[in-house]
């Protein structure tokens, strides 16, 4: 089984959870950690190194917030765990696509499914541009 770890400066990542679950369903392995004001990152990935020592040989993936910021930061270290993997800038077609995937099984890749959530961030005005005007039509 794999482990999703969602995890963000303030509740970015309950609500990512939240909306994932709205979309898809409940999500068991579907985790989501908040680093709220006060609280220090080391906390957080004091957390997250006991959730993972409890689930020893799973595949478990972390997804951060913001690269360089203090979440991304304190769980970096936790890759020398050759089954954790961090990817940075989490999104939610990425969220998805990592609950859905066989990932675990072989089925796709981490760098597959990132590349896949790349290409969903689309830039409205420039496809607005691409669209033809009425008058072109007819």
């Amino acid at each position: 089984m794999k482990r999703l770890i969602l995890a963000s400066h303030g509740r970015l990542a309950e609500g990512m959870a939240d909306t994932a679950r709205m979309i898809i369903g409940d999500q068991t392995e579907l985790i989501p950690l908040s680093l709220v004001s006060g609280m220090q990152p080391e906390l957080l990935k004091a957390k997250v190194e006991g959730m993972i020592k409890t689930w020893p040989g799973e595949l478990t993936v972390i997804l951060t917030d913001l690269w360089g910021g203090s979440v991304n930061t304190a769980l970096l270290p936790l890759c020398a765990d050759a089954n954790v993997h961090l990817i940075a800038g989490m999104n939610l077609n990425l969220v998805l696509q990592l609950c859905l995937s066989d990932v675990e099984t072989g089925g796709m890749t981490i760098e597959s499914i990132l590349n896949e959530a790349q290409k969903s961030m689309v830039y409205g005005n420039a496809k607005l541009n691409e669209i033809p005007q009425e008058e072109s039509w007819f």
